[in-house]
């Protein structure tokens, strides 16, 4: 029980005591005496009726009473050198700016940690004694902090806690601000010397304040909470393992389902009539989904009160199926603004957590799968459930790999993974069908295998080509690094241009990492942009999340790393490189290779292309296991130079385990140009086999029929030597209907001379045949095949984005015809009828429209008369065409 120096609020505590507490607390190293410390403040100096006043200062992060600040480091230091009166351009402003940077010009010793730096700007201008700034007083301006809604108000209310603090209790603020105390206390610690039961509520409500109010007298038990709808719950999590060996090992003996694992927003949605929530894994409302999904959760969840877990994706309609990660907020942006796109919101749930007025967690994982049917009634591309029955399994095509299904042995475990790496999925997700649903857990009821913990991505050597400062104790010195590749040069040359690729930091020790700064660093030359170019010898977009700290000043001077990765790439916006890399991290240092020996841009492009869009390096999986990752080298200087790996479009597909369905495709081979996203080469050579056919993994004489999913690329440009090119919608359209279909003019994406001449009378330029009629989907077909200068729905989009107002919109597509009735009119009224007319020109040209001088090119006419005047409008129309 608290003290009965308790007894007064805790509100009126002097906050300088809490800074004691924080001094003291981040320099002892023991945990135990750490807590106790904790408990003595909590018992003597704040009050049981109000412990969430001090406790929401000591666990920042988890307090969401308060709004964000919107102040990360680089505005909150303009905004102290707003607050202290500073000029940008003194020594004191350039420390603030410049945190993460050392030496003598810099931040010195304190390089790194903001909050440091801050405090030694501020001990010049604040006193050392306190200012008696009390807890309640410092909740109340960072509540008035947090609902600023501009930079002087914020501000404003900085210069008002500068003036109540001295130096180190305001060093503390600029912590609880940046919500990052560095006490060295775990948030799991700190709850369990506040209350033993605090971390388990906090998992079922994520409430700071609830906890709180409820845990008031720390040797009273509390009936274990269940969760509520509309209070969001930390979620079960998955433990990660090696291999399908050890996931296998793991749950022998139980019922196990195994999913894909998505790679989108983990979202818990809380619906309770017609008000829905979408809660992140940090329990923030994401707010900007509701635009977008609400309306579908509320139509299709049918019931009033739910509680679903499960993931925020993005589905491609013009690929009929889901897009990668990154475009969640733009999309829901685009939802919100009520701009078309091909690409819409979906929320996949794999979980239900709550129906009606019960939690449902306690029930079997299998029990909640039923439920999760009975609930949620599936809306394609929109809302789907992940069950091993039904569910996004319904869609798969013939060939496809199951998004979910119940495992019987290692075997199918190991085949699912395969497919997933294939269908470049973030990886699977094994789960006991037999377990409950516990909020924070990680004890192994669910596994998660994703493809770099069996292996990575082939090791590209890439060049440094700029560094970034780093920030704690790599503060003051590069810790991460810009990379580059090569711009392939002529034989027997040098490269002389290397084009950004990826930012990478991790996987050195300390020790290599200074190794590497240090003979670097006679050659950084500070980054001055925008006030100065990056070198001339290198490629770069200039973003803000590619811009390094440093540039190396010439490439010859710089040192080649070998990256590894997750294998799947990602499409570069950051970068000047196509593509980059996910979760990159160095493998090693390459010191025996020359700066002009690494990775060319155009061989790594090979290599993306000749893999589904991964590093991967053609071996399958569990080849790989003990291995190191494949090097891919520079193709620069001749044959020898040439990527090392055998690309995947050269390994034969493994059929052996393939039973024949049909003989569709008897006498039939195949040679697949290129595959679209939905289908990896693999599924579709499966296909091809399934139902009686062979294929080729070269193109030669022996090869029937070339198929491909579009008319792009090198291989296209050769398969076009060999004859007709076939769509490969074909090849599904045969498979779904069990038998060889003609080869109508609409399959054809190129044809032949020899063909043309024979169908020359049948069809058209683009292979629209004048006799056959044509639903929906062929139309879409035969617009795919036409190469167009622009995109029309693209045009409307930016349109409708960067001119949101429909004023500016408003004669979109109209071209007008102006008519002055000259008859019998005084120049008074010639002069305002001229007046007007180039006014409402104006009006047109502002709302998107034209005018023209020709009656018989308008969409509209608008005649400018005398008030009272008759118009024959045919005969004037007549009259304007004709002369």
């Amino acid at each position: 029980m608290a003290s009965s120096s308790s007894s007064s609020s805790t509100e009126h505590t002097k906050f300088s005591i809490l800074a004691s507490l924080f001094n003291w607390i981040s320099k002892t190293k023991t945990s135990s005496r750490k807590r106790s410390k904790f408990r003595k403040f909590i018992d003597t100096f704040c009050s049981p009726s109000d412990y969430f006043s001090a406790v929401r200062l000591i666990l920042p992060n988890l307090d969401r009473e308060r709004g964000t600040y919107g102040l990360k480091e680089s505005v909150l230091s303009v905004s102290l050198i707003e607050a202290l009166g500073m000029s940008r351009d003194s020594p004191d402003a350039f420390k603030l700016i410049n945190w993460r940077k050392g030496g003598a010009n810099a931040t010195g010793a304190n390089a790194g940690n903001f909050s440091l730096v801050a405090s030694e700007v501020l001990q010049r201008r604040q006193g050392t004694t306190s200012g008696g700034l009390t807890i309640g007083e410092l909740n109340g301006l960072l509540d008035k902090l947090a609902s600023s809604e501009n930079r002087g108000e914020k501000t404003s209310v900085l210069a008002a806690l500068i003036n109540k603090t001295n130096t180190q209790e305001m060093m503390w603020i600029i912590m609880i601000i940046l919500k990052d105390l560095k006490l060295g206390i775990s948030e799991k610690s700190i709850f369990h010397e506040f209350h033993p039961d605090a971390e388990d509520l906090f998992n079922v409500t994520c409430d700071l304040k609830l906890v709180c109010e409820k845990l008031r007298d720390r040797n009273q038990r509390h009936k274990r909470q269940d969760i509520e709808v509309g209070k969001a719950v930390r979620p079960q999590l998955a433990m990660r393992v090696s291999d399908a060996h050890a996931a296998w090992k793991k749950l022998h003996g139980k019922e196990v389902v195994v999913e894909c694992k998505f790679d989108g927003d983990r979202i818990q949605i809380h619906k309770n009539g017609a008000n829905v929530h979408y809660f992140s894994r940090n329990f923030l409302d994401h707010s900007e989904y509701a635009h977008g999904m609400s309306d579908i959760i509320v139509q299709n969840v049918l019931d009033e009160r739910c509680i679903l877990d499960g993931e925020m994706l993005v589905w491609d309609t013009s690929l009929n199926r889901f897009a990668e990660f990154g475009s969640n907020q733009e999309i829901a942006n685009a939802a919100r603004d009520g701009l078309d796109s091909d690409r819409q919101l979906c929320y996949v749930a794999f979980d239900i957590l709550y129906v009606g007025d019960t939690s449902v967690i306690h029930q079997t994982l299998k029990e909640r799968h039923e439920l999760l049917r009975k609930v949620v009634k599936p809306v394609k591309g929109r809302l789907e459930i992940l069950v091993p029955n039904g569910g996004l399994n319904a869609h798969r095509l013939p060939g496809e790999p199951y998004s979910s299904l119940i495992a019987y042995n290692m075997d199918d475990v190991e085949k699912f993974f395969k497919e997933a790496i294939e269908n470049r999925d973030e990886g699977i997700v094994l789960k006991d069908l037999g377990s409950k649903w516990e909020p924070s857990d990680r004890s192994g009821k669910w596994l998660k295998l994703k493809p770099e913990y069996v292996r990575a991505g082939s090791d590209l050597d890439a060049l440094i080509i700029g560094g970034y400062y780093g920030s704690g104790r790599r503060g003051g010195e590069v810790a991460q690094f810009l990379v580059g590749l090569a711009e392939r040069p002529a034989p027997n040359t040098y490269p002389r241009r290397f084009i950004s690729f990826c930012r990478v930091g991790n996987g050195l020790s300390d020790e290599e990492l200074d190794t590497v700064v240090s003979k670097l660093k006679p050659y950084f030359r500070k980054n001055e942009y925008p006030k100065k170019s990056p070198p001339s010898f290198y490629q770069v977009t200039n973003n803000s999340k590619e811009r390094p700290d440093v540039w190396i000043e010439n490439p010859d001077k710089s040192i080649i790393l070998s990256i590894t990765s997750d294998i799947r790439t990602i499409s570069s916006v950051v970068f000047s490189a196509p593509y980059s890399l996910r979760f990159p991290r160095i493998d090693r240092v390459r010191y025996d290779k020359p700066w002009h020996e690494c990775l060319d841009v155009q061989s790594f492009i090979e290599l993306v292309h000749s893999s589904n869009g991964t590093t991967q390096n053609g071996k399958g999986y569990g080849d790989v296991q003990t291995s190191k990752p494949t090097h891919v080298k520079s193709s620069w200087k001749g044959e020898k130079k040439r990527v090392s790996v055998v690309p995947s479009h050269l390994i034969q597909t493994d059929i052996s385990d393939i039973k024949g369905e049909t003989l569709i495709f008897s006498n039939v081979m195949f040679y697949f140009v290129n595959v679209p996203p939905t289908n990896s080469l693999e599924s579709l050579h499966k296909m091809v086999a399934e139902n009686g056919g062979t294929f080729s993994m070269n193109l030669n004489n022996s090869v029937t029929h070339c198929i491909a999913a579009e008319s792009k690329g090198i291989k296209y440009q050769a398969a076009k030597l060999h004859g007709d090119i076939i769509h490969y919608s074909w090849v599904l359209d045969c498979c779904l209907q069990k038998k060889l279909l003609p080869l109508q003019p609409k399959y054809f994406v190129f044809l032949s001379d020899g063909s043309k001449k024979k169908l020359q009378e049948e069809i058209d330029e683009f292979s629209d045949s004048y006799y056959l009629d044509l639903d929906l989907s062929d139309i879409n077909q035969l617009l795919s095949n036409i190469n167009t200068s622009e995109d029309a729905k693209a045009i409307d989009y930016f349109k409708k984005k960067y001119c949101p107002e429909k004023k500016w919109s408003l004669f979109h597509g109209c071209c007008v015809y102006f008519h002055i009735s000259r008859e019998s009119l005084t120049p008074d009224w010639e002069s305002l009828l001229g007046l007007a007319f180039r006014r409402l020109k104006l009006e047109i040209f502002m709302g998107g429209g034209k005018v023209s001088n020709n009656i018989a090119h308008a969409t509209h006419l608008v005649v400018l008369i005398v008030p009272a005047s008759d118009v024959d409008f045919g005969s004037l129309v007549k009259r304007n065409i004709f002369s």
